[in-house]
């Protein structure tokens, strides 16, 4: 409950009472009542505020419930290790009558991960998570949208529809205010065609939904893309070479933020493996993907206090001016800025000057 409502319901309360209540003197008391009536009169006032403090305890509940969440986040992501500067968190201490509260936000150079509350969302409805039950986002104005995903702890290895529903209830969702946590992936691309999306930013509402039915529309809420923090590192052509497969190929560099990299590299049947129709044998194109993967997966970021970090398996490989950009992503934050060498077996690919 917002300031301003506990004010109106108290404005409501007769003047008189509130001093009886607050004097327990009879000579205070309005003369045209009966005795007997004072007690009923303070038992009224004070069941009254007693209501007006439990809205608020509700509403304080609420808002503890994005606060939590909020910080669940922060260590998730390592926060407040100091490994980075672009993820933003929002102010969550008014109470959002839209059913839909924005919590945090970081750029990861592909995309805007946006993580929002959302309620009520009911455990009986969640019994149909994951299968008929889904949610999304719609950019208003656009016909823009997503899908959105309950919002799970990055060490989280799960398997099986029933190992997946109990991490969500466990992670996700809070039975008292009935208030599901999510993570929203917005394009960048998508964003920045929106006129004024940059500065104004875009309304977005999310939905929820059985099967193609809408159950329920949270929002909708303003929101404004965040900055992208990047360090790129150039390699300069470095040749390497899968001795499994035999394959060698053009190191070309790394694009790098606190939560995902896009690896650049090229070789010759690069254009034909990522093309929709390709013509490359079976056995020739799972060599070349095996490549890919030992790039993404094997190589290692290395920083100051001797810590070493893998960028794991690529989740896109689109093939782009003249280079294969396998995009990998992860939760926790990395310090891109205290990266020192970057190696590849026994193969240096950057040294820090």
């Amino acid at each position: 409950m917002k300031r301003e409502m506990i004010s109106e319901a108290l404005n409501e309360l007769d003047a008189r009472y509130i001093t009886e209540s607050a004097v327990f003197d009879p000579a205070a008391a309005s003369p045209e009542r009966n005795a007997d009536m004072k007690p009923k009169r303070i038992i009224t006032f004070l069941l009254a505020a007693a209501l007006i403090m439990s809205l608020g305890l509700a509403a304080y509940a609420i808002g503890s419930v994005h606060v939590a969440r909020q910080r669940t986040l922060r260590e998730d992501f390592r926060v407040e290790q100091g490994n980075t500067e672009s993820y933003v968190e929002y102010d969550v201490s008014d109470e959002q009558a839209s059913g839909a509260v924005l919590l945090s936000a970081i750029n990861d150079g592909e995309e805007q991960r946006l993580y929002v509350d959302l309620a009520p969302v009911t455990e009986a409805e969640l019994v149909d998570f994951p299968g008929e039950l889904s949610f999304g986002w719609t950019i208003e104005g656009s016909e823009r949208w997503g899908m959105a995903f309950p919002q799970l702890h990055s060490d989280r290895s799960l398997s099986g529809y029933e190992a997946l529903h109990a991490a969500v209830l466990e992670d996700a969702y809070d039975r008292e205010s009935e208030t599901l946590t999510l993570v929203c992936y917005l394009p960048n691309s998508a964003l920045l065609e929106l006129p004024g999306a940059r500065d104004a930013g875009v309304r977005l509402s999310f939905s929820m939904k059985k099967g193609e039915t809408e159950l329920r529309r949270f929002g909708p809420v303003n929101f404004v893309p965040t900055a992208e923090e990047t360090r790129v590192f150039d390699f300069s052509g470095v040749q390497w070479r899968d001795e499994e497969t035999g394959k060698e190929a053009t190191l070309l560099g790394l694009e790098l933020t606190p939560v995902s990299a896009v690896w650049r590299i090229t070789y010759p049947e690069a254009a034909a493996l990522h093309t929709p129709a390709s013509t490359l044998p079976p056995e020739e194109a799972a060599a070349w993907s095996l490549l890919e993967d030992k790039v993404t997966m094997d190589a290692q970021l290395i920083f100051s206090d001797g810590t070493v970090f893998s960028t794991g398996g690529a989740l896109t490989c689109p093939y782009r001016n003249g280079a294969v950009e396998l995009y990998c992503g992860w939760g926790p934050t990395v310090n891109i800025a205290d990266v020192q060498r970057i190696v590849l077996g026994d193969q240096l690919l950057w040294e820090a000057p």
